[in-house]
């Protein structure tokens, strides 16, 4: 249980922190600990929505295009999560581009690794 807290405080500090630095400020969230860690719900929910979605419509094959793309299509998926998280919350995430959104989809993803073998 501790160490799925700590995961999340991390997580929310890479999107608080490491998100603006690589994407130079092009993903960003307004506010502080609170809004980080809301945002990143949004964003999991809205992916957790696009994956099901999508897989359904495509019959799997959106599984089949990440597994033959290396995760690529997985990252394009994340970072339209981000982007309509934005949409969805204007005020609190704001995403200048698609690509600052799939760049900071692939900071996430690489922090959440790192903390996974930390942890």
């Amino acid at each position: 249980m501790l160490t799925m807290i700590l995961h999340v405080v991390l997580m929310v500090l890479a999107m608080l922190v490491a998100v603006p630095a690589f994407t130079d400020n092009g993903v960003k969230v307004r506010g502080g600990f609170l809004s980080g860690l809301f945002a990143l719900v949004v964003v999991g929910c809205v992916n957790a929505g696009l994956w099901v979605g999508l897989t359904l419509i495509t019959v799997g094959g959106t599984m089949v295009g990440n597994v033959l793309t290396l995760g690529l299509v997985g990252l394009l998926i994340n970072g339209l999560a981000i982007m309509l998280t934005s949409k969805l919350m204007p005020g609190t995430l704001l995403v200048r581009s698609y690509m600052s959104a799939f760049w900071a989809a692939l900071v996430l993803t690489l922090c959440s690794c790192a903390i996974s073998m930390l942890l």
